[in-house]
């Protein structure tokens, strides 16, 4: 189940990098955003000016960043597929926006890789999480792009196809139903020993490798879907 975490009780418990485009009024409770139907996922690691703001695409081996589009598949019968170059989702949850008849779903596995099913299916694997499971989104305030840009943008390499440095709307975060612990990891994967992926940590998740985010970000989507994802 998704849910917004409405940030109430005053500055000290939004983002701490947002808290300078906002007024210094502790009764001001801020206009938070909302997730769009459809959005794209950025690496969300605001004091790391390598990693925050790099897209998430899908890699053939889960959710890598480091890519400057998403693997997809088009078949040769069907001829025009929608030319999506993103990895992005559909109805404001992880459920991703291709039109493969019958669709995909994401899930974690049992160790915390995220993968998204083969085409027409929605079969998951036994002791992993659908994408209905663990995820929670929490909405960062309405901001202005002046200000954005003056405290955060300027941050970002915004010429470089591998980032996306529009404004983020808030951030998901994982945490696995009666787990103690939880987030999300960039690790290198197990498939490709050139490609980083991003991990859920999960119980089983027992990897030591790997560099702690503080989300996914999420970003408004207008594009095209894809006909299926790898």
């Amino acid at each position: 189940m998704l849910y917004t975490h409405y940030l109430l009780g005053g500055l000290s418990l939004l983002p701490t990098t947002f808290a300078l485009a906002l007024p210094h009024d502790r009764d001001h409770q801020p206009e938070l955003q909302t997730l769009s139907n459809f959005y794209t996922l950025t690496v969300y690691k605001p004091h790391d000016r390598k990693l925050n703001a790099l897209k998430v695409e899908e890699n053939y081996g889960g959710f890598g960043i480091y890519q400057a589009s998403t693997a997809s598949y088009c078949p040769e019968q069907v001829g025009a597929c929608p030319n999506g170059t993103e990895l992005a989702f559909d109805g404001g949850t992880l459920y991703p926006y291709s039109i493969v008849p019958g669709g995909q779903d994401s899930y974690v596995e049992s160790d915390g890789l995220i993968q998204i099913t083969v085409q027409h299916s929605h079969s998951f694997p036994p002791g992993s999480y659908p994408e209905y499971e663990g995820w929670t989104w929490t909405a960062f305030p309405v901001f202005d792009n002046h200000n954005w840009w003056h405290n955060h943008g300027n941050r970002c390499p915004k010429d470089n196809p591998i980032y996306n440095c529009d404004p983020p709307s808030g951030f998901f975060d994982f945490k696995a139903p009666n787990a103690t612990v939880g987030g999300v990891m960039a690790c290198p994967s197990t498939y490709n020993s050139s490609a980083t992926v991003i991990y859920a940590v999960t119980p089983d998740f027992k990897r030591t490798d790997c560099v702690k985010l503080d989300g996914l970000a999420t970003h408004n989507y207008t594009g095209e879907p894809v006909w299926a994802y790898y």
